[in-house]
């Protein structure tokens, strides 16, 4: 990772405002005692005493601070928060950071100024994960939700730090889906289907699931804009983003659709095969004027799809599968604001 002067030029770049310097901490943390936090000795009697500031560097020497990192795994663009990662399918929002799941299991947690953090793995089987929720508690129960699909039924994982995965749910197979907590409900986008499971708190079996809507085209991300819940989809018509009573926008020319996410007036939808995130201007649940192109070509397959921090938009990539990756894909990258501009930074 680049240093945090160079991170902290890159938030004020996109919002002036936002900033992901939040740390995950441990539900309980001891209080510090001996040899945890305790202050530095005092200068003993006769020694210089402590400077402040660095000594001035020697003829030659180079200043860390403003060396550029290098190596295969640090991307140029310092819009982009971690690389190396597998197919990046999902994020989540986790207030001033994210989660970030990757299709073959593993979760991570990233932030602008510092290293991805490993929260976990799942075994997808001979499937993938298809979508990321925290717990609506997360704040205090630390547990993440997963989506598995491609490999018989469809399933629900929980996830703990630390912790073997639990399956807490199975439904019907499915190549694709969304997973949401709307209103601190479980809700699950399966095939064609809008499920929520009322009776479910977290602990035990999800089950007795609600059927909000069906024939509602393959679904393969759930977000919410005030109260109202939207997915993104893909029908015969192209990449749609819906409600489970209409349709709210369709894209002809585009026959995928990745995560759905909802910031300020507009909802944001990842189209992976168009190399691209779309925003749509909302007004009273209803588009009010033509979808803008997010990131065009600049970083290959967007897919997963969340908001962060105060309104950004931060998208994870899928190039190394049916993409045309670069030497540090897959990656969670920071998309540029509606009406930004600049080259493509994946030559």
């Amino acid at each position: 990772m680049r240093s945090l002067s160079l991170l902290v030029v890159l938030a004020v770049a996109v919002t002036g405002c936002a900033r992901f310097d939040d740390r995950l901490e441990d539900p309980f943390t001891p209080a510090p005692g001996p040899g945890m936090a305790a202050a530095p000795p005092s200068t003993p009697p006769g020694a210089p005493p402590l400077s402040p500031t660095p000594p001035s560097s020697t003829p030659g020497s180079v200043d860390p601070e403003t060396t550029p990192e290098t190596g295969p795994c640090v991307d140029p663009d310092p819009a982009v928060i971690a690389t190396c990662l597998d197919p990046a399918v999902a994020v989540a929002g986790l207030g001033q950071r994210a989660l970030v799941a990757e299709a073959t299991g593993g979760v991570k947690i990233v932030s602008v100024d510092a290293p991805p953090e490993d929260f976990g793995r799942v075994d997808p089987r001979r499937g993938r994960v298809a979508a990321i929720a925290p717990s609506p508690d997360f704040d205090q129960d630390r547990l993440v939700y997963l989506l598995v699909v491609g490999d018989g039924p469809t399933r629900v994982e929980r996830l703990a730090r630390g912790d073997a995965p639990r399956t807490v749910a199975e439904l019907a197979p499915s190549e694709n889906g969304g997973l949401a907590f709307i209103n601190k409900v479980l809700t699950v986008g399966v095939g064609s289907e809008l499920l929520r499971f009322p009776g479910f708190r977290g602990i035990g079996r999800a089950e007795n699931p609600v059927v909000v809507g069906r024939g509602l085209g393959q679904i393969h991300g759930l977000c919410t804009h005030g109260e109202d819940l939207y997915l993104s989809a893909v029908t015969d018509r192209g990449a749609v983003v819906r409600t489970a009573d209409r349709v709210i926008w369709t894209w002809p020319d585009q026959r995928s659709a990745g995560g759905c996410a909802a910031t300020g007036d507009s909802l944001a939808l990842a189209l992976p095969d168009g190399e691209r995130a779309d925003t749509l201007p909302l007004a009273g649940g209803a588009a009010r004027s033509q979808p803008e192109e997010l990131a065009r070509g600049r970083y290959g397959r967007l897919t997963g799809l969340a908001v962060v921090g105060d309104g950004l938009l931060l998208a994870g990539t899928t190039n190394k599968r049916g993409g045309s990756p670069v030497s540090t894909d897959d990656r969670a990258v920071i998309l540029p604001l509606p009406g930004g501009s600049g080259g493509d930074a994946r030559t």
